[in-house]
């Protein structure tokens, strides 16, 4: 299953729950509907195969994980979806963010 960005475009696929870059670096899981990178800190939430910032989450800091091992890339692929604003901001790109980060990440598990 791919990972779309909010403009239609595949950035990512899903395999057992975990969130790997299309090169195949892992880089978050899936619990719920909520994103979370493997240092425990929340990213955003799972909606409509995107990973995307939803202000009526109540996100909050994990145990960080073991990452899983990096996978093969992702077979190529090109735009097929349709692009629908759901009018939510696309988290994908905070998942390559470190945990230094004082943004959104931090903020919003408090």
């Amino acid at each position: 299953m791919y990972v779309y960005s909010t403009d239609g475009e595949p950035v990512g696929f899903v395999f057992e729950m975990n969130i790997y870059d299309l090169e195949g670096t892992p880089l978050a899981r899936i619990i719920g509907s909520r994103v979370h990178r493997f240092d425990g800190t929340y990213v955003g939430e799972w909606y409509k195969d995107m990973v995307v910032r939803r202000p009526q989450s109540r996100p909050r800091i994990l145990p960080p994980v073991e990452p899983p091992q990096r996978r093969a890339p992702a077979a190529l692929s090109y735009r097929l979806r349709a692009v629908v604003d759901y009018g939510y901001p696309d988290a994908f790109p905070l998942l390559r963010q470190s945990v230094s980060h004082e943004g959104y990440l931090n903020q919003a598990a408090e």
